[in-house]
């Protein structure tokens, strides 16, 4: 309770009054009771009531509290701070009317009174009336421009409104006042980023933290903020930052741990995240910790075999139901996790991934069927009437320039029959450029991105019959939205070519030309072989734009090979190979794509100095990485290329058509897995095959001979490009593909193999 001065009194009272306000000032309860015998003597004594409904507040005896302000109100009626009080009173025992009545009749004898205007503002907020809250606090802070708190509590209901601009120059002008409040920084800092106006949110985040250093909620958000306009490095300081306040901040450690993990510090990346020791159950904090089990480049194969070693223990924890009930909450929590990070590296490692991916996939599952359960059933669909074409969505987050697109949905969008197949293409990624803009015109309906739910009821309400990913793996949204059951039947393409484990997933479509024959059971889905690569590719064109390579690293007369695959698909065993047909092609320079994460790039170069060392060549002799490019670029480059290496356990897919387009004569090992085998059979589809190789020794002997024997080259380039025009022609997969869906739409899924 605030001690407040007390009011005057009549004459006739003097005594006690003297008593009870002395007793008062110095914060002595007992001056209650003699306040009580004031109020005997003169029921209506106003400085009596108004202590002693203080009193009774303070206590909680609200009903109390309201009659002595009932009382007071009708002996002070001209008052407003009676009313004003009264008002409050009545709110206290939820007289949510009579509350409102009390402050409207003190507003009537004090329009100005700004106390009041500000809770009749509380009040709107509190039955969720921004609007109205808005126009009650615009009043407040007109009224009193030098509150602080008034342009706090209007920015809160105008962001509600999505007024972000007007709440931003709000808090500005709350800040012209008032320019060391810390909270207003702290609180435009948040529009702004609400804004996306991120610089700026940066900058008032900085100066809140300038004024208070100790904020670690302030902090946190500057870390975020720094994060996603770029600043990796500035992020990553305020992420410790924020550590060294709290250590015990969970948030914090999370985004640090995954900044790290992108950056290519896994090690430290572990070391931050154990700290939060997740439970048994699938949890965000258990998914990154698992996930950073999974390095983007490795050492060497012992690392390799330790980090999938760590990662299948933290996987089964993930997997492990939690010991205790969980709160509905908790299942929300764990669902939301779902999609945020997810085992993309773990195929890079040239391994059976069956057994994972299913203990992977089941947990995820359960996860989202426990939060989403009217989302997890088959939604009984009935199957296309005779006559009517099968309705098919298309789930995606790369509507947009990107591998996805070149190799599949663009294929799809203009190469199915639409009497047959009628699409529905669901865009789960917020980018928009000139790709999606041509694909909202190119399929016939197209569901922009959207929040999760509204997603997945969306997709669910269209009633289709088959859902086709064209990768599970990479997309957040996409991944999440895959554990559900949003049609009788749900497939996979092999964007991400990987079994999905997940037991949503029916069917695994695949290339037959890439399968190994015996691959079945390294999937849980079942397998649909489509013809030939699979896919339908038409010509991708893109003009080259002239390019001074010499500047780059390349002489002119250097014999280029291109190396241009991602950097994680170079496992250490191979870095050997690499070396040896450097030392076996006179002028050699193997050309990689820098991905702009040094550690990265550093940790690829150090093993790569060491394969060279071995072969008696220094690695800049022979080595270099090209910035990443824009696509006109990168056509210069496969003209002005020699040869394409492609990458041995995970070969080149959309880098090898595109190799091939420009008649560029490509070395491939065919690998054990489908991931393995893109370019091999790409090169049996167009009939040169003289360049697959059976051995590492006859890769390195098949580069050798094609960057020292020019003719060969030539002659190997000229059959290329007399039978590339097959891979565009070829309409057998999107046939097959329009007879599978229409039998599976009509006699429904059978089992997923993992079922």
């Amino acid at each position: 309770m605030r001690w407040l001065r007390p009011m005057t009194s009549p004459p006739s009272v003097d005594t006690p009054l003297a008593q009870a306000r002395a007793r008062f000032r110095a914060r002595d309860d007992t001056c209650a009771d003699l306040y009580r015998q004031v109020l005997a003597n003169d029921p209506a004594h106003a400085e009596a009531l108004d202590i002693l409904a203080r009193f009774a507040t303070r206590d909680g005896n609200h009903d109390e509290a309201l009659s002595l302000r009932e009382r007071l109100a009708r002996a002070r009626p001209d008052t407003p701070a009676s009313h004003a009080a009264l008002g409050q009173a009545r709110l206290r025992v939820g007289d949510l009317v009579g509350g409102m009545t009390a402050y409207r009749r003190a507003l009537t004898l004090d329009p100005a009174h700004a106390v009041v205007i500000s809770r009749l503002g509380f009040l709107a907020r509190r039955r969720q009336q921004p609007a109205e809250a808005v126009r009650w606090f615009t009043r407040w802070h007109r009224l009193a421009p030098g509150d602080a708190e008034a342009p706090k509590a209007l920015a809160t209901d105008l962001l509600a409104l999505n007024r972000t601009d007007m709440a931003a120059n709000t808090l500005r002008s709350g800040l012209r006042h008032h320019p060391n409040d810390h909270e207003l920084w702290v609180n435009l800092g948040l529009v702004l980023r609400r804004a996306k106006r991120l610089p700026e949110a940066a900058d008032a985040l900085r100066q809140a933290v300038r004024l208070k250093d100790t904020d670690t909620a302030a902090w946190h958000q500057l870390a975020v903020t720094l994060r996603d306009t770029g600043q990796k490095e500035q992020a990553r300081r305020t992420f410790e930052r924020v550590l060294s306040l709290a250590q015990d901040h969970a948030d914090g450690r999370l985004a640090l741990g995954a900044l790290l993990k992108e950056q290519g510090e896994w090690n430290q990346a572990v070391a931050t995240l154990d700290p939060l020791a997740p439970p048994p159950g699938l949890t965000q904090a258990g998914i990154l910790l698992a996930m950073a089990r999974l390095p983007m480049v490795y050492r060497s194969e012992a690392e390799m075999a330790r980090c999938r070693a760590a990662y299948a223990r933290d996987l089964a924890r993930l997997a492990t139901p939690p010991t205790a009930p969980v709160s509905p909450q908790a299942m929300a929590r764990a669902a939301d996790a779902v999609g945020t990070s997810q085992p993309y590296y773990l195929p890079y490692q040239n391994q059976d991934d069956r057994p994972l991916q299913e203990t992977y996939g089941r947990a995820v599952h359960a996860a989202m069927a426990a939060a989403h359960p009217a989302l997890s059933v088959a939604p009984d669909t009935p199957p296309p009437a005779p006559g009517e074409p099968v309705r098919v969505g298309l789930v995606s987050g790369f509507f947009r320039w990107h591998t996805i697109w070149k190799l599949f949905l663009r294929g799809w969008m203009t190469g199915l029959d639409p009497a047959r197949v009628r699409l529905t293409a669901y865009a789960t990624h917020p980018t928009v450029d000139d790709t999606t803009r041509a694909a909202r015109q190119g399929f016939p309906r197209f569901v922009d991105h959207r929040p999760f739910e509204a997603m997945a009821q969306a997709i669910r309400d269209d009633g289709n019959h088959v859902l086709i990913w064209p990768e599970v793996g990479m997309d957040p949204m996409a991944a999440r939205l895959a554990c559900l059951r949003l049609a009788p039947v749900q497939c996979v393409s092999w964007g991400h070519p990987d079994t999905t484990g997940l037991p949503t997933i029916d069917w695994f479509l695949t290339s037959d030309l890439m399968e190994p024959a015996t691959a079945d059971d390294r999937y849980t889905e079942r397998l649909y072989r489509l013809p030939n690569l699979g896919i339908a590719y038409p010509p991708l064109t893109v003009p080259t734009t002239a390019t001074d390579f010499a500047a780059a690293g390349i002489p002119d007369d250097a014999t280029l090979i291109l190396c241009c695959q991602y950097l994680s698909k170079y496992l250490p065993q191979h870095d050997r190979l690499l070396a040896r047909i450097a030392a076996r092609v006179p002028k050699a320079r193997l050309a990689f794509i820098d991905i702009r994460r040094p550690r990265l790039k550093t940790l690829l170069q150090e093993r790569l100095t060491a394969a060279f060392a071995a072969e008696g060549l220094a690695v800049d002799d022979h080595v270099v990485f090209l910035p990443y490019m824009r696509p006109g670029v990168y056509a210069a480059l496969n003209e002005r290329a020699n040869l394409y290496l492609d990458t041995i356990g995970w070969s080149g897919g959309n880098t090898t058509l595109e190799a091939v387009a420009h008649a560029l004569p490509v070395v491939t090992l065919p690998g054990t897995f489908m991931r393995g085998r893109h370019s091999a059979a790409i090169l049996t589809h167009i009939g040169v095959t003289e360049t697959i190789a059976d051995s590492e020794d006859a890769y390195v002997e098949l580069a050798a001979r094609l960057g020292t024997d020019p003719a060969w080259r030539a002659g190997i380039s000229a059959r290329i490009a007399a039978g590339r025009d097959r891979i565009h022609t070829d309409t057998a997969p999107l046939r097959a593909l329009e007879d599978f869906v229409e039998g599976v739409a009509r006699r429904g899924a059978a089992p997923a193999q993992s079922a």
